[in-house]
This record gives C-alpha cells, sequence and structure tokens, in this order.
C-alpha cells in the first residue's frame, strides 16, 4: 500500500520499500508529531498501542488480511528473526485468534470507520485486481484534497501473485530494488496524513 502511495504522488513517512519508521512504531511514537504531519501517509503497525490522540483531519487506508494468511506470513517473518519460533496449525491458530480480537481495536485507534474518513481495502484485492484497487484509493484520496495521482504508477507496484503466504521473504528482496525516482511534495489543504 505504502508503495502505491508513494509511486502515486503521495509523500510517505520512512523509507522505501517498507516505509516503516521508527517514528511510527510503539515506544518512540510521538504524538504531536504525527498531529503535525501534513499531506504525508505514515504507516501504523499496532495502532492500538501508540498514543495517536484526536486526528481531527486525518484520514485512514485500513488495509485488511484474511487472518490465516496474515498469521503465516507473520510467523514466517518472526522465525527469520528469531530461530526456533514454531510455524505450525497450533501456532497459527493462535495468531489468528490473536489478530482477530485486535481488529477492532486497532480500527479504533485510528478512528477508522468511526472518527476518520475511512477506506477499507483487502490485501488480496491489491493483489488480484491492482488496477481497480488503484482507482479506488485515487478516487478516497482525491475526495479527501489529494492532486490527480498516478494511478498507473500505483497498479505498476503490484507484483502479480497470489494472495496466500509468500513462500519467501519478499521484503528482503525489494531491498535490492531500486526505490522509484522523486519525492512528492504535500501541498496545502491536503489532510495531516493518511
Amino acid at each position: 500500500m505504502m508503495q502505491m502511495l508513494f509511486a502515486g504522488g503521495v509523500a510517505c513517512v520512512g523509507e522505501w520499500p517498507a516505509f516503516e519508521s521508527s517514528a511510527s512504531m510503539f515506544g518512540s511514537f510521538d504524538p504531536n508529531a504525527f498531529a503535525a504531519l501534513r499531506g504525508q501517509a505514515t504507516k501504523l503497525v499496532g495502532p492500538a498501542d501508540l498514543p495517536t490522540g484526536d486526528m481531527p483531519k486525518h484520514i485512514v487506508i485500513w488495509l485488511d488480511r484474511e487472518p490465516h494468511e496474515q498469521a503465516k506470513s507473520q510467523l514466517k517473518m518472526v522465525s527469520v528473526m528469531f530461530s526456533g519460533v514454531a510455524t505450525n496449525r497450533r501456532s497459527i491458530r493462535s495468531m489468528v485468534a490473536g489478530i482477530r480480537s485486535e481488529r477492532s481495536t486497532n480500527m479504533a485507534a485510528v478512528g477508522a470507520k468511526s472518527r476518520c474518513p475511512t477506506l477499507v481495502m483487502s490485501f488480496e484485492r491489491l493483489l488480484t485486481q491492482p488496477a481497480g484497487a488503484a482507482e479506488t484509493i485515487a478516487a478516497f484520496l482525491q475526495e479527501h484534497g489529494y492532486e490527480q495521482l498516478n494511478v498507473t504508477a500505483m497498479r505498476r507496484q503490484v507484483r502479480p501473485r497470489s494472495p496466500t503466504c509468500f513462500p519467501g521473504m519478499m521484503e528482503i528482496d525489494l531491498l535490492e530494488t531500486p526505490a522509484p525516482i522523486g519525492h512528492p511534495r504535500p501541498s496545502p489543504g491536503r489532510p495531516e496524513a493518511i
């Protein structure tokens, strides 16, 4: 999602390809810096653990994923980082239960579908219908103050594959790919953050 936004012309916090900044994670999240963002997208992982505040002018793109596949993907990453992590049916079931129970709390923390304009998009749709997903995202952003986005560039960020858990580590493969050139600048009147 962040790669699509960046390619389309939205300024993004963090670095390509993951756009995961320590400033948007538990322990180093600064609610004042978050509130001061103008026209930038920031990726929040586990927003229920972050003091996001009221978010009076923010908009939200909530990216959902089928819990079973998300659990397999998260366990795969954890097992690469820490040896000895079990990736079996029991650990997957436990992770799925956690994902399902935390979804509403995380959505509430960022005002998704309540106090902030929200687009809910599925990870599976991004992969299986990249053109339609890019058009939907662009239309949502334009509805909330963003200028024309490059929908073709957004669509091109999607690597054709099955939405099931990727067998390798695409995140690491992407580190070897050069980032797109250019950093879009926010313009006045854009919402504070996505």
